[in-house]
């Protein structure tokens, strides 16, 4: 006896696993559940799928099961590649950010180890409240003895950063904004001024 079954499930072209199970009934129908599965996928929601079940005559089953089966069992080998397409561009998408986050805090750690700004240090994160509290009035004294000399650029780069002192972030902002507007406005000066 010679049969194209296997011939058939090779046409498909489908890597996977085939789990079916035949059973025989009494009248002699047959009750058929045939599960296609990925060779791998990582997600767990593959498992919700259900296997397909048919029932027929031999007869019946002969002529029809691939016919039934094909499609639905493409379709399902697409939903697996694509389940796991998406676990592996997750993965990489969590390994980005973990990078990516490690990158920030060690350039952080750097930055505030050896931050200099004159004759003002920025304080390192595990100082006192008083010691942060002295370094950052103190920077702002310099702020505005730079701004008493016109020298609005080099107070600009020696105020203290929102992201060290959060609490004064409206007090920095402010000053922020009056200062790059100063600039502005010395240097239009200067152009004018160099104009006539």
């Amino acid at each position: 006896m010679t049969t194209n079954f296997f011939e058939i499930i090779a046409g498909m072209n489908l890597p996977g696993n085939w789990k079916i199970t035949i059973q025989t009934e009494d009248n002699m129908e047959f009750t058929v559940s045939a599960l296609f599965t990925a060779l791998q996928c990582g997600d767990h929601a593959a498992k919700a799928i259900p296997p397909m079940l048919l029932k027929g005559a031999a007869s019946e089953l002969n002529d029809g099961f691939f016919e039934t089966i094909t499609a639905p069992v493409q379709q399902t080998a697409g939903l697996y590649t694509n389940m796991e397409s998406y676990l592996k561009g997750l993965e990489a998408a969590k390994l980005a950010s973990k990078q990516e986050q490690d990158n920030m805090e060690k350039a952080k750690k750097q930055a505030s180890a050896s931050k200099d700004n004159g004759d003002i240090i920025v304080p390192d994160a595990k100082i006192s409240k008083e010691e942060k509290k002295k370094a950052y009035d103190d920077a702002m004294q310099e702020v505005a003895e730079l701004i008493k000399k016109l020298k609005f650029s080099d107070a600009l780069n020696i105020l203290p950063s929102v992201t060290d002192y959060p609490h004064k972030e409206g007090e920095l902002k402010k000053k922020t904004d009056y200062l790059k507007t100063q600039i502005a406005l010395y240097e239009k000066a200067l152009i004018n001024f160099n104009a006539e």
